[in-house]
């Protein structure tokens, strides 16, 4: 196998394959103003592939300017790379941006915990959410593998500026909020019903919002471990709203109140 066969091989690996990503400490960023948006967060490129049909020159001269290496390849094979059903013109490999926990706490405010979110799509969009109110970090805690090409396009370019940490879930929440509790913090859980409004949560500069799992929510052993327990108020003939627009009214909610 020649050694571009090989890099071809190892991008496609890395766009389908979770532990591909984690044993390479790589992942992909799919179109050129994504891959622009990583290079200007500062993250380290490892190479760019570009269909040779369909070359974005402003992107070009970016890689030639940061000297970051990428290849030329026809259209059959770039198309064989990337996950998307229509196919922006690059792929990049970068190398992995997260960060300890202990480095996640060290900046004081609020910090979005995602326990066992598995949808992809919200995933990004919470991601962006944080970025948009003003939240710490984001802090993974089972669920989705937050390098998944989806969360990365969901997230619209937040992704690549947002700090964050990966907790396995291996890794008890009990354990985790004595971790988090270190630091200060204070515990707000979503429900359904029974709880304040997000207006209404105490004002604190560590506040720990908890989203759980789409068709769960979070389970009552983790509730009962939350300072509060905050309710989005929505008419009775809508059964819930999905965890990505529940954490945007939240985390709205509470940034509004500390205006």
């Amino acid at each position: 196998m020649s050694f571009n066969s090989q890099r071809i091989r190892r991008m496609r690996r890395l766009a389908r394959d979770a532990e591909v990503r984690e044993s390479e400490e790589l992942f992909v960023v799919e179109g050129p103003r994504l891959v622009e948006e990583a290079i200007g967060a500062g993250l380290e490129i490892d190479e760019v592939i570009l269909p040779e049909d369909e070359l974005d020159h402003d992107l070009i001269t970016v890689l030639s300017q940061e000297k970051i290496q990428f290849h030329l390849v026809d259209r059959k094979i770039f198309s064989g790379l990337t996950t998307l059903r229509n196919p922006q013109a690059a792929i990049a490999s970068v190398h992995q941006h997260g960060i300890e926990l202990s480095g996640l706490v060290e900046k004081k405010g609020l910090l979005l915990v995602l326990s066992g979110v598995s949808d992809p799509g919200n995933c990004g969009n919470l991601i962006r959410t944080a970025e948009a109110f003003g939240a710490s970090g984001v802090l993974f805690h089972g669920g989705v593998d937050p390098y998944n090409p989806k969360v990365v396009r969901s997230s619209a370019g937040s992704f690549f500026r947002t700090r964050f940490t990966v907790i396995d879930e291996k890794f008890s929440t009990e354990k985790l909020f004595e971790e988090l509790k270190k630091s200060e913090y204070r515990f707000v859980a979503t429900s359904p019903s029974g709880g304040i409004a997000p207006e209404d949560v105490a004002d604190n500069s560590q506040i720990a919002v908890i989203l759980g799992n789409e068709p769960r929510g979070l389970p009552k052993e983790i509730e009962v471990l939350c300072d509060e327990i905050v309710t989005v108020p929505i008419e009775n003939t809508v059964e819930s709203l999905n965890v990505a627009t529940a954490g945007a009214v939240v985390l709205y909610g509470i940034k509004r109140s500390r205006i």
